[in-house]
Formats: C-alpha cells, sequence, structure tokens
C-alpha cells in the first residue's frame, strides 16, 4: 500500500500552511542550514541525497521512492513559522 506522498510535490503540497516545527518532526531537521531573510522569512533545504537526520516520514516509509541522484526539497517559512511555500529542486 503506498504512503501519503505519492510523489514529492505531494509532500510541498501537505505542509503549506503549516507550522515548520512540524515539518521538521516529518523530515528531520533541515540538512543545509536554514537561512532567514531581512523580512522575517527562513528558507529550509533537504538535501535528500545526502546523509541527514531521519524523521517519521523515513520512520513510517512514506516517502515517494524515486527521486534520483539530485533531489533537494526547499521550504520557505514566513516570521511566525508557517510554511508559505515550497519547491523541489530534481526529484524526478
Amino acid at each position: 500500500m503506498p504512503g501519503i506522498y505519492q510523489t514529492w510535490d505531494d509532500v510541498i503540497s501537505r505542509w503549506i500552511g503549516k507550522h515548520k516545527e512540524d515539518l521538521y518532526l516529518e523530515l528531520g531537521p533541515p540538512n543545509l542550514h536554514p537561512k532567514e531573510t531581512e523580512d522575517g522569512t527562513v528558507e529550509m533545504v533537504w538535501d535528500m541525497t545526502i546523509d541527514r537526520m531521519p524523521g517519521q516520514a523515513d520512520a513510517y516509509h512514506t516517502l515517494p521512492l524515486y527521486g534520483g541522484v539530485d533531489c533537494r526539497l526547499k521550504f520557505f517559512a514566513d516570521k511566525e513559522g508557517l510554511v508559505i511555500s515550497g519547491r523541489r529542486d530534481g526529484c524526478e
């Protein structure tokens, strides 16, 4: 039976409007250092091709089974900590 995430785009769309702390629990902490802009927006990057601390999605095997050798997820949270957007680089 497939997990909740059929595609990497599903991973992104599920987290828009939710708290970044919950996203950290799901995917583990970002493995690239988060960057904050002057307006308080935070960019968080998970590079799925390098070692990272696993999250609940890893424990329950809910991540997509494909992604290739070039797969990064980028999420952006506002100053209140809500995820406002996301995109994938690679992950095809």
